[in-house]
């Protein structure tokens, strides 16, 4: 199976796996926040001068990465949960194995959990496109998602953004922001990943001051 063929089969199948399950998962981790991370990984990939093979596998590790969540309909080691199945599922279509070596180990390190601790360049990209997808308007709207699926309460009506008291997105939606987005561009992999996920902080943060002023009925 040539690799255009390939990467159409695993999309085909993503997808499919995707919509069967529908409703056991929130939407912030769907099959478009799948489309978007592949979208800044190439974006990553092309800024850097990856290899067609690198950019392959980067596409089939970005279509896998978050599969065990539909199937599951729980985030818990998603990242380790994702890695076995794909690596099932790549040896079923015949990929050869140390390829698949490369995919299986860059969505098992994937998730926020792992750190940033030493890396492939695949793993690296797939790790910063995938938290690129948490900031900006885009990470805005699925904070609030999950938020939602989650039950927690949209923020602390004793202060909305957490000046005076410790950041509890346990309970409070908001509160995410300031106990792990706001960090996401120090652990970024890749130059180009940080410079982006910069600039996507700035909009997240300007966001969440418009909101707490209308909150506070100030705007």
């Amino acid at each position: 199976m040539g690799l255009h063929n390939l990467i159409k089969a695993v999309e085909s199948k993503v997808l499919e796996i995707y919509t069967s399950c529908k409703g056991n998962y929130p939407s912030s981790h769907d099959f478009l926040h799948v489309k978007r991370v592949l979208n800044n990984a190439l974006m990553i990939a092309e800024a850097m001068g990856l290899s067609e093979h690198d950019r392959f596998l980067l596409t089939l590790a970005c279509l896998l990465h978050d599969i065990s969540i539909p199937i599951f309909g729980v985030k818990e080691d998603h990242a380790v949960k994702s890695a076995i199945y794909a690596k099932s599922m790549l040896l079923d279509l015949g990929l050869d194995p140390s390829d698949i070596e490369v995919v299986y180990n860059a969505i098992r390190v994937h998730s926020w959990s792992s750190g940033s601790a030493s890396m492939d360049i695949v793993s690296m990209i797939l790790q910063d496109a995938d938290r690129l997808d948490a900031l900006g308007v885009i990470g805005f709207s699925r904070m609030m998602i999950y938020g939602e699926f989650a039950g927690r309460v949209m923020y602390s009506e004793s202060e909305v953004l957490p000046r005076f008291r410790d950041a509890d997105d346990a309970h409070y939606t908001i509160d995410h922001v300031f106990s792990k987005l706001i960090h996401i561009p120090a652990h970024m992999n890749t130059d180009v990943g940080r410079r982006i996920a910069l600039e996507r902080l700035k909009t997240l943060l300007w966001l969440i001051k418009i909101l707490s002023l209308e909150i506070e009925g100030l705007s």
